[in-house]
């Protein structure tokens, strides 16, 4: 037994459900009407449709407060493409592929020091 404060606290009830569920069916029974051809390209156009027209609510971030973490950039990854240039160019430019070394080695003491500092 179900109270209406608990399907609302879901964010959906019952009805909406049912609705979703019919109009599912609908899309469902219209796409198979058509030629066999030309069903993956309207069960395509019917998800991509429903895909875009859905507006999920997101919590909004104050337009002067920073984003939450550290961000896209990522220091360690940035570090394993160095040493493998570095591994290459060592043979052919010793000293460009040495400085290819160094850079990785900063950057992936940067990653691991960001990452330690961020946890704590």
């Amino acid at each position: 037994m179900t109270a209406v404060g608990d399907e609302q606290a879901n964010g959906y009830d019952r009805a909406q459900e049912a609705r979703v569920v019919a109009l599912a069916r609908e899309i469902a029974e219209t796409i198979n009407a058509g030629t066999v051809e030309g069903r993956d390209v309207l069960r395509e156009m019917a998800v991509n449709l429903v895909r875009d027209g859905v507006q999920i609510n997101e919590p909004e971030t104050p337009a002067g407060a920073p984003a939450s973490g550290t961000g896209t950039f990522n220091p360690i990854g940035i570090g394993i493409p160095l040493i493998l240039m570095g591994g290459v160019l060592v043979f052919l430019f010793p000293l460009v592929g040495l400085l290819m070394f160094a850079a990785a080695a900063m950057m992936i003491v940067w990653g691991v020091a960001a990452t330690l500092f961020a946890r704590s």
